[in-house]
């Protein structure tokens, strides 16, 4: 979704927030659909709105549409140019993780570039958004990158790893985003995964969760 001038549902509502993981999907779809041909912007210049707004709704905000306070829509300062696909998540069973991790089937990614790549200038910085939703309960959501400083000179998207662990930034400007994002957490180069195990597809939860 671009914004939600054109969002039509409420994806932060106790009654949306109650519903099964496929209603949830379908009513997220449809507001893809609906807005299929339109894009975002990066917000050259605008970035620096970034720097006076609260990092805090990031963490404290349930649903799955942006936040909104008395001025309306909170804007996506970074990686806002995306395309958004439908993902399932299939498990080997090898391995002892619990709740997502098990196998789920309602699940999005978005894939975008931090900023506007450019020649010369700006390179490509591939990252990624992974939603899986769940029964009457918040979905379970990851972000991962190859590195906040981009891959200079491969303009191949998929060309390394994507991980929820990167290195830390290099350039003047970057550091001063990483400063910014650390006046929520301390923890800004690393995304936990504890509650992708939490519970599963079926908002069932595990032994040794709350």
């Amino acid at each position: 979704m671009k914004d939600d001038d054109a969002v039509s549902a409420d994806f932060s509502s106790d009654d949306y927030m109650a519903k099964s993981a496929a209603d949830k999907m379908s009513a997220i779809w449809a507001e893809v659909e609906a807005t299929k041909d339109k894009s975002g912007e990066f917000p050259g210049a605008k970035l620096a709105g970034i720097f006076i707004e609260s990092m805090n709704p990031t963490f404290d905000t349930k649903g799955d549409t942006m936040p909104h306070n008395f001025l309306g829509t909170r804007t996506k300062y970074i990686h806002s140019v995306g395309t958004v696909g439908k993902v399932k998540l299939v498990s080997s069973g090898h391995h002892p993780f619990t709740g997502v991790f098990k196998g789920a089937t309602q699940g999005l990614v978005r894939f975008s570039s931090a900023a506007a790549p450019a020649v010369g200038s700006q390179p490509l910085a591939p990252g990624l958004g992974l939603k899986f939703l769940r029964d009457g309960m918040d979905s379970a959501n990851l972000v991962a990158m190859y590195s906040v400083n981009g891959q200079p000179g491969d303009w191949n998207f998929f060309a390394n790893d994507f991980t929820d662990h990167i290195g830390a930034a290099s350039s003047t400007a970057l550091k001063a985003l990483a400063a910014k994002f650390a006046t929520a957490t301390k923890h800004i180069q690393q995304v936990g995964l504890s509650n992708y195990s939490e519970a599963d597809e079926s908002g069932a939860k595990f032994e040794g969760t709350e």
